[in-house]
């Protein structure tokens, strides 16, 4: 599910942002984006994330600023005289003037040294931006709750849907039967009309017999109403379920395939075409629950 979640801590000259980002994805994968100071710390955060989000694309976003004098960083004086020296032999050959501003010249890599930071203030620090990632996700966590719910409400309505669509199929079949004994009957008199051949009650029957033998649905829709009925079980569930949901509407489909290549009829098609897209409704949309 997608969410977002942003939390700030700030203390002992120390600004610390996390930033989490979340998008629909079948697995887990996270994409970590932090200071070098915090490099070591990324699997433990990684961990961090996978407890609270087990399903999806996560981005997470750190930022680290330091205020009052630990904001002053060393200047690397050798990477400063490089390269203000390669800007005038570059304006002496193109025979104009070159202004580099100090803002400039800080962003040029290696002019500004890294802050190493002592032991004791990179544990301080890690603790920081623990405490600002647990609050981004506990803003993320609502988010994805409050989006879930919707989802939940919305595969209920399809689930509905698609129970009242099989009690049509299942309503109808009998209806079905007899059309076909008519059509039958009609084909096999116009064609006899003129030969003096007759067809017995029994030959008939047994024409029927078979028909009705392999146009029944009766187990395809008993499995599609287990299906849908694990199905509303799995959404009452708290722990992530969204690949089970993937595979009890795969199994919805595979049952309605082979329903639609059973039944015949024009009333028939139309309710199985439009029971088709209950159905690829529910595929669409258990891909968003993890």
């Amino acid at each position: 599910m997608t969410g977002y979640g942003q939390a700030r801590r700030e203390s002992d000259g120390v600004v610390v942002v996390a930033e989490l980002r979340s998008v629909n994805g079948r697995y887990f994968k996270l994409t970590c984006r932090m200071p070098v100071e915090l490099a070591a710390c990324e699997r433990e955060f990684e961990k961090r994330v996978r407890e609270r989000i087990a399903r999806g694309t996560v981005e997470l976003f750190v930022k680290v600023e330091f205020t009052g004098a630990r904001a002053a960083r060393p200047v690397n004086k050798g990477a400063l005289a490089s390269y203000l020296r390669q800007v005038r032999e570059v304006s002496e050959e193109l025979g104009c003037p070159i202004t580099v501003s100090a803002d400039g010249l800080a962003s040029l890599p290696g002019v500004l040294d890294p802050d190493e930071l002592s032991e004791c203030e990179a544990g301080v620090l890690q603790a920081q931006v623990t405490a600002a990632l647990e609050a981004a996700l506990d803003e993320i966590g609502r988010m994805r709750v409050a989006e879930g719910g919707s989802l939940r409400d919305e595969l209920l309505r399809h689930c509905e849907a698609v129970e009242a669509i099989v009690n049509q199929v299942q309503a109808a079949s009998p209806e079905m039967l007899r059309e076909h004994q008519n059509r039958l009957l009609e084909r096999v008199n116009h064609l006899l009309a003129d030969t003096g051949i007759t067809v017995s009650e029994q030959d008939v029957a047994r024409e029927i017999a078979i028909y009705a033998d392999r146009s029944n649905v009766a187990e395809e829709i008993a499995r599609v109403r287990s299906h849908v009925e694990q199905f509303r079980e799995a959404l009452d569930q708290s722990e992530p379920v969204g690949r089970r949901l993937e595979f009890l509407a795969q199994e919805m489909q595979r049952e309605v395939n082979t329903m639609g290549a059973k039944v015949a009829g024009a009333a028939l098609s139309r309710q199985l075409v439009a029971l088709h897209g209950e159905v690829d409704k529910i595929r669409e949309q258990v891909p968003n629950v993890e």
